[in-house]
């Protein structure tokens, strides 16, 4: 599994989790002093909507907490903690960013819609190996290992913003099966 899908998959385990442990309200055992904390991204001079912000501690043995957020229109985000939680903990975070990817159906072309009988006879017959990924941002971005972007949250108000610079058009690379 690659490392993106690996980082990916961990971030929506995370939220899952997160946001089930944070419908009961009740703060988790061990869970620090949170810090007011946004993230505002911005591609093109513009606020990137609806990206998954991800806060992966740098120091996991001492901060096992993985904040996270997504963007609204204007490309900002509140970060929170364990689902419903506001803030993040103090602490040395890399920043992951995932976007809308746009893909790339191929001779399969788009699912249709509307129509069930005809999306699950499109679903029966699509190749998903031949498809193709664009990521509207860099893929650094969204990889642990390769994003440039750190924040260091602090006691008190945290308000980080990070340009990611001219929209991309990156494939994102998939493991064949």
């Amino acid at each position: 599994m690659s490392l993106i899908r690996k980082t990916l998959l961990l971030a929506l385990v995370v939220g899952v989790a997160a946001s089930i442990a944070g419908c009961s309200k009740k703060k988790p055992d061990g869970l620090p002093d949170l810090q007011p904390t946004t993230v505002t991204l911005t591609v093109d001079g513009k606020g990137l909507a609806n990206a998954n912000v991800t806060l992966q501690p740098v120091d996991s043995k001492a901060n096992q907490w993985v904040p996270a957020g997504v963007t609204d229109s204007s490309g900002k985000a509140e970060i929170k903690t364990s689902g419903n939680f506001k803030g993040a903990p103090v602490g040395n975070y890399k920043v992951v960013v995932s976007a809308d990817d746009e893909i790339d159906y191929g001779e399969d072309g788009p699912p249709p819609k509307g129509d069930p009988a005809a999306l699950e006879d499109w679903n029966r017959k699509a190749n998903s190996d031949k498809w193709k990924r664009y990521s509207p941002i860099e893929i650094k971005y969204t990889n642990v290992a390769e994003t440039p972007l750190e924040a260091n949250v602090q006691s008190g108000k945290n308000a980080f913003d990070f340009d990611l610079g001219a929209a991309a058009h990156d494939e994102v690379k998939q493991e064949k099966k």
